[in-house]
């Protein structure tokens, strides 16, 4: 979890978040908290709380991508291991686990990239301009002051 999250985030929408994380529903987190669902759904669907739970949610168990990677490392190392074993190896086999391993790692650096964009397509600056073309001291109340406090 990043700094900036937890700066952001309110005690009660980290109980709430930590809750639903728990029970996985509104209702229940409701019922454990005692709060009413249209508090809790608000809270949820504040920026930060997404954000906040998406992060556990993708950093444990077996969602985790070094969890993942780790996990099909082993069954590669595990059926390299049996094959040696048995003697009984098939090319088919470990060039599916290989291909998968590799179609995991493009998808990440996929997600990594477009995540990369869209970070980056906010707007950086902004250039406005005014036209005064109609009078020399604009258009409106503000063209009309000026222009008689030019004359006088």
């Amino acid at each position: 979890m990043s700094k900036e999250i937890a700066t952001k985030m309110s005690p009660e929408g980290l109980e709430i978040a930590n809750t639903y994380l728990e029970h996985g529903s509104i209702p229940a987190v409701c019922r454990k908290l005692g709060v009413s669902e249209n508090e809790v759904s608000d809270i949820l669907n504040k920026r930060e709380i997404k954000t906040y739970i998406d992060t556990v949610f993708l950093d444990t168990g077996y969602r985790n991508r070094f969890k993942i990677t780790e996990t099909l490392d082993m069954l590669i190392e595990k059926k390299l291991e049996e094959s040696e074993e048995t003697e009984i190896y098939t090319n088919k086999d470990m060039a599916d686990l290989l291909q998968m391993a590799h179609k995991m790692r493009i998808d990440e650096l996929k997600a990594q990239t477009d995540y990369e964009k869209a970070k980056a397509q906010t707007v950086k600056t902004q250039v406005n301009i005014q036209d005064n073309s109609g009078t020399p001291f604009g258009q409106g109340n503000y063209g009309e002051l000026i222009k008689k406090l030019m004359k006088d």
